[in-house]
C-alpha cells in the first residue's frame, strides 16, 4: 500500500478513477471498516483504486487539545490494518489550524476532487466537515454531483443495542472490559512500544517482565492484570500483562509490564506489541512480598488455562 503524507505526493499521472473512504479511523473498528470496504468493492467496480483520507494528528488534538481522547491505534498500526482490509492507497494528510478553516466547497474541490481525483467518496452517516463541522453528508452529495464524483454514506454499525464508536470502546478499555472492547474492533486492543530497563523486581521474584514504554497518546486499558499475546521479533507469544503503579512497592508511575511465557531472552531496545485478551483481576497491594509472588504464579497459572482454552 502506498502512503501519501502530503497532496503533492499523490499521483496524478494518468486519469486512474479513485474511490475515496474519508475519516479519523481511529482504531479502524467495525463500523470504520465497513466503510473502507465500500470503498475498495466501488474502487472494483470502477476498475481503479482504493484511497484512505485520513488526518495526522487527530482533528481533535487541534481543535480541542485539552478535550482530545487518547488514541487507540497508531497511525503506523492504522495503515496496517487498512492495508489488511484491500486499500490501495492511504493519504494521511497532515491536520492543522489552517486546514481546519477551510470551507467545505474548498474540502471538496481541492482536495477531494483535484487532490485526490475522486470518482465517488464514502463517508459514514454522521461524518461533518468543513469549517465548524458545517458540510454533512448532504452536503458531500450536493457538491460532489457538481465536481463529479458520486457519493456513499454508510449506517452505523450497532452492536448490542448500541453504535460502534471509538468513544464507546475508550470507554470499555478504560473500564478494563478488553473482551467487550474487542468485540467491537473485530479484533484484541493492542499496545505497542519500546522494551526498557525495570527496576529487576520481576526478575529478582523469578519472573522476569518485559517493561514496555508506551507512547503517552495511545489508549491504555484500566489497572490490573490481563491475559495477553505479545509479538517480539515476528514471533508471537502467550503472556501475562499487569499494568498498574507496583502498590506494593509504592511505585508512583503507570507501567506496563509483561511477562512472556515460554521465553528467555533479552529485548531491550525493541519494538514489542501487546495484544490484551481478557483481564484476570483489578490492582492489589499485597502486604508483602511473598503474598505478590504466590499471586503472581497464579496469575500466570490462569493465563496458561485461558491460553490453552483460547484465549
Amino acid at each position: 500500500m502506498r502512503l501519501y503524507r502530503h497532496l503533492d505526493e499523490v499521483d496524478r499521472r494518468s486519469a486512474v478513477a479513485r474511490a475515496v473512504a474519508v475519516g479519523v479511523f481511529d482504531g479502524v473498528h467495525l463500523g470504520h471498516r465497513e466503510i473502507i470496504r465500500r470503498a475498495v468493492e466501488e474502487a472494483h467496480f470502477l476498475r481503479g483504486r482504493a484511497l484512505v483520507l485520513t488526518f495526522d494528528p487527530h482533528p481533535d488534538s487541534v481543535l480541542a487539545p485539552q478535550a482530545a481522547p487518547p488514541s487507540l491505534t497508531s497511525l503506523e498500526f492504522k495503515l496496517e490494518l487498512m492495508e489488511e482490509e484491500g486499500v490501495d492507497e492511504t493519504a494521511a494528510i497532515p491536520f492543522d489550524p489552517e486546514f481546519a478553516r477551510q470551507s467545505p466547497e474548498t474540502f471538496c474541490r481541492q482536495l477531494l476532487r483535484e487532490g485526490l481525483n475522486a470518482s465517488h467518496v464514502v463517508v459514514g452517516e454522521n461524518f461533518r466537515f468543513g469549517a465548524g463541522a458545517q458540510g454533512s453528508p448532504q452536503m458531500l452529495r450536493d457538491l460532489g454531483r457538481g465536481l463529479g464524483f458520486g457519493v456513499t454514506a454508510v449506517g452505523l454499525t450497532h452492536r448490542s443495542g448500541a453504535p460502534v464508536s471509538s468513544t464507546r470502546i475508550r470507554r470499555l478499555l478504560q473500564e478494563g472490559r478488553t473482551m467487550e472492547a474487542a468485540r467491537l474492533l473485530g479484533r484484541p486492543h493492542l499496545l505497542e512500544g519500546y522494551v526498557i530497563a525495570g527496576d529487576g523486581r520481576g526478575r529478582a521474584l523469578g519472573v522476569p517482565t518485559a517493561n514496555i514504554e508506551v507512547p503517552e497518546e495511545l489508549v491504555i486499558p484500566a489497572p490490573g492484570v490481563y491475559v495477553s499475546r505479545s509479538l517480539v521479533a515476528g514471533e508471537e507469544y502467550g503472556s501475562v500483562t499487569s499494568i498498574g503503579t507496583n502498590p506494593t512497592f509504592d511505585g508512583p508511575d503507570l507501567r506496563v509490564e509483561t511477562y512472556i511465557l515460554e521465553f528467555d531472552h533479552g529485548i531491550y531496545g525493541q519494538k514489542m506489541r501487546v495484544e490484551f485478551l481478557q483481564r484476570l483481576r483489578g490492582q492489589v497491594r499485597f502486604p508483602d512480598v511473598e503474598a505478590l509472588k504466590a499471586q503472581m504464579w497464579e496469575d500466570i497459572r490462569q493465563a496458561e488455562s485461558a491460553l490453552a482454552a483460547g484465549g
